[in-house]
């Protein structure tokens, strides 16, 4: 017995687990992304907390060569309350016109913390300017989703990429009342 309890204690202080108290993490709603990452600059990660179950509009960027690159600068540091910022409810996904859509949604599906089942949303002049221009973008999308503005998820997203060659993606902007969507967009 003594045993198990040393092995067991070893491997947690091998994986760096410790113990978190549940207000050290900021649960991001609304992910954005910008630029492809293909060597004409980098792609930069817009996260935004709050919506309906979480109060806070905490916010956080990072930047990488690429999308992959710039998730794995995780954990993000909340901008307000120096929080880590958790990809484990994101609902929203919104991307820049530059962004290289195919790539993104592949590691959105590959990674264990993001989910398919985000809906997917297209910001013609960039995810970044869209989301500081919105005061609770998580509420904004969950208002439009009410109103029968209907975007696909990261899963459906790409499987109209791979079998129609295209997929329609509401166009989001930020208008006099708020976030807006524009109508549709096709993206090839």
């Amino acid at each position: 017995m003594r045993r198990l309890i040393a092995v067991m204690m070893t491997l947690l202080l091998l994986t760096g687990c410790r113990g978190r108290e549940p207000d050290e993490l900021a649960l991001v709603r609304v992910l954005g992304v910008d630029g492809r990452g293909d060597g004409r600059g980098p792609v930069t990660l817009t996260a935004v907390c709050g919506g309906d179950d979480q109060g806070d509009g905490s916010r956080g960027t990072c930047v990488g060569a690429d999308f992959l690159s710039a998730l794995d600068a995780l954990p993000w540091a909340n901008e307000r309350s120096g929080a880590e910022l958790a990809l484990t409810s994101v609902s929203y996904l919104i991307v820049g016109r530059d962004a290289d859509l195919e790539t993104v949604l592949l590691a959105v599906l590959r990674d264990q913390e993001l989910a398919g089942l985000s809906t997917v949303w297209l910001a013609d002049d960039g995810a970044a300017a869209l989301l500081a221009g919105t005061e609770d973008p998580a509420a904004a999308l969950a208002l439009l989703d009410r109103q029968g503005v209907e975007a696909p998820t990261a899963a459906r997203a790409l499987a109209s990429l791979y079998h129609d060659g295209q997929v329609e993606l509401p166009v989001l902007d930020v208008g006099e009342n708020g976030m807006e969507c524009r109508g549709v967009g096709s993206w090839r």
